[in-house]
């Protein structure tokens, strides 16, 4: 029978496994109390949850997830980075690491498709989740705005829509014309 502990470590990874749009596994060995703090303070700054958890338990929730691959990542001791913004957790991971060379990228999930430690890297060059929405913000933004300067300025659709106005206008007073000159005619 399983204890309160796993069980309750075991949810916490499901909701960490499901809820995040990455999760890197990277083994700590070797770092200093005080460079695990560093690393949590920078992850927890960019807001990324960062938990050392139990290889078997990872194990557990993968397989209840489908999530296959991921056994090959899960020696030796492991913590889960878990993030919404691929690009931030793997660039600070990839910073870290850099300058501290006890911590090692293991790999990780993108969405539920495992990758390996290449892939964290492949995710450094991608851009940030605000820079992504940045662009598509402008990209919609761009049409609208050159839609609004034109018919702000006048377009040529208003002149085109003040010829019909004016021909209906002309069309009107030439029925009326007619109609005054056979009322003329009948009266006479």
């Amino acid at each position: 029978m399983p204890s309160q502990a796993n069980v309750q470590q075991v949810e916490m990874i499901r909701e960490r496994l499901q809820g995040a749009d990455v999760v890197l596994l990277t083994d700590f060995k070797g770092l200093s109390v005080a460079e695990v703090n560093e690393l949590r303070q920078l992850l927890r700054d960019a807001g990324v949850q960062y938990k050392v958890c139990k290889n078997r338990l990872v194990k557990v929730v993968a397989q209840e997830l489908g999530i296959e691959g991921l056994d090959d990542h899960l020696v030796g001791p492991t913590a889960l980075a878990t993030s919404d913004d691929p690009a931030s957790c793997s660039k600070i991971l990839k910073e870290f690491a850099d300058e501290h060379e006890h911590l090692k990228i293991k790999g990780g999930l993108l969405g539920n498709t495992v990758i390996d430690a290449e892939g964290v890297d492949a995710l450094v060059n991608m851009p940030s989740k605000e820079q992504l929405i940045a662009q598509a913000v402008s990209g919609i933004k761009a049409p609208l705005s050159g839609l609004v300067s034109v018919l702000h300025r006048g377009s040529p659709l208003a002149g085109l829509v003040n010829v019909l106005n004016g021909t209906v206008r002309q069309l009107t007073t030439a029925l009326q014309a007619v109609a005054d000159q056979k009322k003329g005619a009948e009266s006479a």
